[in-house]
């Protein structure tokens, strides 16, 4: 049997190649692109943060505390950070924060809430201590 040869026309190559092209060039484009920052807002009965508060302030390490933020608005969502120490999400508005022998200082603890109206956020500092 003789090798069959398979004429494939120049604009079918063409076509293929540019398609490829833009493929690659679209999604580079598209995981290249900076992450969309939120939108600050200003505090009003639509999106507010009434207040941040943690059970203590000054801690010893691996102690134990719930931090609790109190806002306004509606369709909420939050988003908790913290320089260090560790978090753990109670509930959408509460977290349970702990900190390590590294932690030592005061910590920071933000909030950011969020809804169709923007973002806005507060936060809270911690001191850590060591233990005597």
């Amino acid at each position: 049997m003789k090798d069959k040869i398979i004429f494939i026309p120049a604009f079918i190559k063409s076509f293929f190649i540019i398609n490829i092209t833009l493929i690659f060039i679209y999604g580079f484009s598209v995981s290249c692109k900076k992450k969309e920052e939120s939108v600050l807002a200003k505090p009003s009965i639509n999106l507010a943060i009434d207040s941040i508060v943690a059970t203590k302030t000054n801690i010893v390490v691996w102690e134990e505390i719930y931090i609790t933020v109190y806002t306004t608005g509606k369709n909420l969502t939050y988003k908790w950070n913290r320089n260090h120490g560790s978090m753990l999400q109670v509930d959408s508005s509460t977290v349970k924060y702990w900190a390590c022998p590294s932690c030592i200082g005061l910590n920071t603890i933000e909030c950011k809430v969020s809804n169709e109206f923007g973002t806005v956020s507060d936060t809270i500092m911690i001191n850590v201590k060591a233990k005597k």
